[in-house]
């Protein structure tokens, strides 16, 4: 069960939430983990187990927790615990060793804080592993038999990766746990399903801005989405799947189909609660819908944009925090049902926290399936972008503003693939009185939209040519994109600022038609006055059909036969 309290007169200031105090350790006596652990100094996590509430704030008054302002997360059954007091790194560590030895709880754990943004993060009991290429099947079943393990999904998301339960109560015991799996020379990696905080990279603002600018404008700051329209409007063989806190299902301005939910808060990829509302935006900028006389019109209007449902959105306090919340396994079986589904294309509008090692193998491993996977650089004006915009097989975008320059939020930095639209930006949001503005469309800021914009025009490129590698296809639009900042690639710009139209017409396969002599599309009287043009003796001239050096009537029937049919 989950233990839900209510909080009638609880106050709470920027200094109380978790992440906002941590003290630093070096941990170098611990076989596993990093070398130093960040420790929020108000916060601990635990896992009541099936404890009374009664029993449960007897707990909490024993082992000096505000129990009156615990709050449930999202995973399992696992609580944000607040201290009575702050306390040191070396004390909060004591002090859930000795709560996780006394049986009162199931599990405990420091909170503990990653990532570029030092965003919160914790163990759980759970392992994800996963075996070495061409490794002995055996050897799992003797290191679940050596460590006391249990088998729960023997193939997470279908990325090859083992989830494990375990009886382990405390952080530093999984810590151990997983070093010493991580050490048999068969297992690629080992640690725990941890629940993880990300972040959306979004920045709300004034609605007031209503042109979709990106798309299209006098300046010619954008990315020629008419002029892409006219080749292309997508196709719904290529799908998109937004790796977020759900799409609304029911909004009339989005072209989709229904999507996953892997979170346990909903279904087919819907938002789940009052503050899940970061997706639905960012899937307006893919495939809102276009010609319907309502809202908006995303880049890639007829390709058809899917709900991985991989977060839920954070709310402590009655307060949605702009967090994302997660475990693992979660964002795995994401990845890996979005491959599954055929989809070629996802994006990932999130990051700056902790790093995952099951993540970023799915990351990886469906890359080489074929698919592109797209993530924002991040919000915080740094040159450090951070997980899991940095992933090698993941391309990184930052965010533009309508006069072309850098968003002064937008983080850039080495490994950043292109620019794209991120400032001021007009999409979809959920529909009714829920969502940011209480209306189906809002103005937002952030890397959040600029990524999508990127994954959409890799799905138009995809339209036009399916068989293009996710290699060629990020080649292709690299190659296309306008130049802005420092000549060539740059920091801040990467390839340029990605162009749409540019990018379908050079993806463009073309149709081969030789008897299209004059090169117009239509074989037609034109050709044939071409090839009488240059009738007799023209090596390598275009109205050498057959190729033997001489125009002659074997032209002219070679034309007749594919009269109007190129």
């Amino acid at each position: 069960m989950l233990h839900t309290l209510l909080l009638t007169s609880v106050m709470t200031t920027p200094a109380q939430l978790p992440g906002a105090a941590y003290d630093s350790l070096a941990m170098n006596n611990l076989s596993t983990g990093p070398d130093v652990l960040h420790v929020d100094c108000n916060w601990i996590m635990i896992d009541p187990g099936d404890t009374s509430t009664q029993a449960l704030m007897a707990i909490a008054d024993r082992w000096g927790l505000d129990g009156q302002a615990f709050e449930d997360s999202s995973v399992g059954r696992l609580i944000y615990a607040p201290l009575h007091r702050p306390m040191t790194g070396l004390q909060v560590l004591s002090l859930v060793d000795r709560l996780a030895r006394s049986g009162a709880v199931t599990f405990a754990s420091p909170l503990f804080l990653g990532g570029t943004r030092m965003l919160p993060w914790a163990p759980t009991n759970e392992v994800l592993l996963q075996l070495e290429t061409g490794a002995d099947p055996a050897v799992l079943e003797t290191l679940i038999e050596s460590h006391n393990l249990h088998l729960i999904d023997p193939d997470v998301g279908g990325q090859r990766i083992v989830r494990l339960g375990s009886t382990r109560t405390s952080a530093v015991d999984m810590f151990s746990l997983c070093g010493d799996l991580e050490r048999h020379p068969q297992v690629s990696f080992a640690h725990s399903n941890a629940m993880r905080w990300t972040q959306t990279c979004e920045i709300p603002n004034d609605p007031e801005f209503g042109s979709q600018w990106g798309l299209h404008q006098s300046s010619d700051h954008d990315m020629d989405a008419p002029e892409a329209w006219d080749i292309t409007k997508g196709s719904g063989d290529i799908q998109v799947v937004v790796l977020d806190s759900g799409i609304d299902q029911n909004h009339a301005d989005i072209n989709q189909l229904p999507g996953a939910t892997f979170t346990g808060s909903s279904s087919d990829g819907h938002p789940g609660n009052d503050c899940d509302n970061h997706g639905t935006a960012v899937a307006g900028c893919v495939a809102a819908t276009i010609n319907n006389a309502i809202g908006v019109v995303g880049v890639a209007p007829e390709c058809i944009v899917r709900a991985g449902k991989v977060f839920n959105e954070i709310s402590i306090f009655g307060f949605c925090l702009g967090f994302l919340e997660f475990q693992d396994a979660w964002v795995v079986e994401g990845i890996g049902w979005a491959a599954d589904q055929g989809a070629r294309v996802t994006n990932s509008s999130w990051g700056g926290g902790s790093a995952s090692g099951s993540i970023s193998a799915a990351f990886n491993q469906t890359h080489e399936a074929g698919v592109v996977h797209v993530a924002a650089a991040g919000n915080d004006g740094s040159a450090n972008i951070g997980w899991p915009a940095n992933l090698a097989n993941v391309l990184a975008v930052s965010a533009m503003q309508s006069n072309g320059t850098l968003a002064s939020f937008s983080t850039y930095g080495n490994g950043l693939f292109t620019a794209a639209p991120g400032a001021g930006i007009r999409t979809t949001d959920r529909s009714g009185s829920a969502g940011y503005d209480g209306g189906d469309t809002t103005t937002i800021d952030g890397t959040s939209f600029s990524s999508p914009y990127v994954a959409g025009v890799m799905a138009m490129v995809l339209s036009m040519d399916a068989s293009l590698s996710p290699e060629a296809a990020a080649d292709l639009v690299a190659a296309t994109a306008e130049d802005y900042g420092a000549d060539g690639w740059d920091t801040q710009y990467g390839h340029g600022f990605v162009n749409v139209a540019a990018a379908v017409e050079a993806a463009d396969p073309g149709t081969d038609c030789p008897a299209d002599v004059t090169g117009d599309g239509v074989v037609d009287t034109h050709d044939i006055l071409q090839v009488l043009s240059d009738w007799g003796p023209c090596e390598g001239c275009d109205s050498d059909i057959d190729g033997n050096g001489m125009v002659d009537v074997d032209e002219i029937l070679a034309i007749i036969a594919s009269f109007e049919g190129c």
